[in-house]
C-alpha cells in the first residue's frame, strides 16, 4: 500500500496571489537549479487554473507511477460507470431450497453489508434454506494481478467476485487468551475459530485485546468458506434456516432463479473515496476487473480491463499523453507493479480531467493529494487551493531518497519571499 510520508505543505495564499500577478512562474536561477536537483530524473510540473503552466521538468519522461495510478482508474470507472453506480450481489433459489449467492466483484462486501441483506431476505419471506451455494465465476480464476507480499492487510488481498470483508479475517484475544472477533459487527465463523488457534499469540499482555488480522488471499476457497460461513451466522441472527451447513461452490446455471438483487449501500463515489483515501489495492483490483466486466461482460479478466483501460484512457488524453503509446496501457488498477510507467504530462492531463471530482482526494494541510510509493518511488500528484480555483500539479521522483516534500516546500518557500 502507498503510505504518506511527509505531508505535502499547502501552497501559501501570497504564493498564489504572485501567480495572479505574475501570470507565469518565473523562480530565480538557484530555485530552479534546487528542484531540478532535487527531482533528479523525476518530472515536476505545477499549472494555474487557467492552464498556463507555470513549472515543468522532464514532463514526458516515463516514469513508475505507483499509486497514482489510482487516480486515472477512478476517472475511467466515472466516465465509464457513473458517480452514482452500485455493486450487486444477485442471490437465487432452486428446487431443492438452495440459496445461490453470485459475487459480482463489490469490494465493500462487509459485515454490515452482508445484516443488510439478511434483513433484506427476511423482508422478502426467506425463512429456510437447505444449503448456500457460493458463486464466485463472475471474475475469472486467479486472476494475475500483483499483490503485496507478506501483508496480511485488507488492501493486500487476494481478488475475488465474492470476497468479504476485504478477504480477510479480523481476530482479537483478550488478556485472559479468550478469542474474540477484531470487530463487533462480524461474528466468529468456525474458520475464524480454527484460525485463532492455530495464530493464538504466547503471550497476553494487559490491558487491550491483542489484535491479528488474517488475509485470506493465498487460498481461495478458504475465502469462500468465510463468506459462505459469514453470510450464514447473519441471515441466522435476521431469523433465516440454513439447515445443512456444508461448504458448495458452483456457478449458476438455469435450474437457479433469481430471488434478489442487492445493490450496494455505497456508490461508486463512495468507494473511490475510501479506494483514494486509503490507497487501498484490493478495491482498486475490485474496479479494475469490473470495468473489464463492463466492456466485455462476465467473467471479467484482466485482459479485458486493460483494453477497455486502454481505449478510455485513449479518449480522455484526446492525443494528449506524449509521444510514447504505452503511457496509455494500465497493467492493474493498484499501481503495484514496477512495469507501469507514466509521464508528469500524462498525469497532468488526468488531473485536468479529474477536476470535478477533486473532492475525492484526501486533503492534507490544504492540498488535495494522491501520494504513490514503492521502494524508490515517491510521488504526490493533486491539487493546491488557490483563490481563483485549484492548481493541478505532479510529483514523480524514482529514486533512493523520499524528497517530494522537499520539492513542494521548495516551490512554496519561493513563491512566499
Amino acid at each position: 500500500m502507498n503510505k504518506l510520508q511527509h505531508p505535502a505543505p499547502a501552497l501559501p495564499a501570497l504564493a498564489l496571489l504572485l501567480l495572479l500577478v505574475g501570470g507565469a512562474l518565473t523562480l530565480p536561477a538557484a530555485a530552479q537549479e534546487q528542484l531540478a536537483t532535487l527531482a533528479g530524473d523525476g518530472s515536476i510540473i505545477l499549472r494555474s487554473p487557467t492552464g498556463e503552466t507555470l513549472v515543468s521538468i522532464n514532463p514526458e519522461r516515463a516514469l513508475i507511477p505507483a499509486s497514482l495510478l489510482k487516480i486515472p482508474l477512478a476517472q475511467v470507472a466515472l466516465t465509464s460507470l457513473g458517480a452514482d453506480f452500485r455493486f450487486e450481489t444477485h442471490f437465487y433459489r432452486n428446487d431443492s431450497g438452495d440459496l445461490l449467492i453470485r459475487g459480482l466483484g463489490d469490494p465493500l462486501l462487509v459485515s454490515e453489508e452482508i445484516a443488510r441483506i439478511a434483513d433484506m431476505l427476511a423482508a422478502r419471506g426467506l425463512q429456510q434454506v437447505r444449503r448456500l451455494v457460493l458463486d464466485d465465476s463472475a471474475f475469472e480464476s486467479n486472476p494475475e494481478l500483483p499483490l503485496e507480499e507478506n501483508s496480511s492487510q485488507p488492501y493486500a488481498a487476494r481478488n475475488s467476485a465474492l470476497a468479504v470483508n476485504f478477504n480477510t479475517v479480523n481476530l482479537a484475544w483478550t488478556a485472559t487468551g479468550a478469542l474474540i472477533s477484531g470487530e463487533s459487527q462480524t461474528p466468529l465463523t468456525a474458520l475464524a475459530r480454527a484460525l485463532g488457534a492455530q495464530h493464538a499469540p504466547v503471550a497476553l499482555a494487559a490491558g487491550e485485546p491483542q489484535r491479528l488480522r488474517i488475509n485470506l488471499g493465498d487460498d481461495p476457497v478458504a475465502g469462500l468458506r468465510q463468506a459462505q460461513q459469514l453470510f450464514l451466522l447473519l441471515l441466522e441472527e435476521s431469523g433465516i434456516t440454513v439447515t445443512d451447513a456444508e461448504f458448495q461452490q458452483a456457478a449458476v446455471t438455469d435450474e437457479w432463479t433469481l430471488f434478489y438483487q442487492h445493490f450496494s449501500s455505497r456508490s461508486l463515489r463512495d468507494i473511490l473515496t475510501d479506494m483514494l483515501r486509503y490507497s487501498n489495492n484490493f478495491i482498486a483490483n475490485q474496479l479494475f476487473l469490473t470495468l473489464g466486466a463492463h466492456s466485455s461482460g462476465y467473467p471479467a479478466t484482466v485482459a479485458n480491463a486493460r483494453a477497455h483501460l486502454q481505449q478510455q484512457l485513449a479518449v480522455i488524453y484526446g492525443g494528449q499523453f506524449g509521444s510514447d503509446p504505452q503511457l496509455l496501457l494500465m497493467l492493474e488498477g493498484s499501481g503495484l507493479s514496477p512495469a507501469q510507467r507514466s509521464s508528469g504530462a500524462a498525469m497532468l492531463h488526468i488531473l485536468e480531467v479529474f477536476k470535478p471530482y477533486a473532492e475525492l482526494l484526501p486533503e492534507v494541510d490544504g492540498v488535495l493529494r494522491k501520494s504513490g510509493t514503492l521502494t524508490g518511488v515517491y510521488n504526490f500528484a493533486g491539487y493546491m487551493r488557490g483563490p481563483d480555483g485549484l492548481y493541478p500539479f505532479v510529483i514523480l521522483t524514482n529514486q533512493a531518497v523520499n524528497r517530494r516534500a522537499e520539492i513542494l516546500a521548495a516551490i512554496s518557500r519561493e513563491l512566499n519571499r
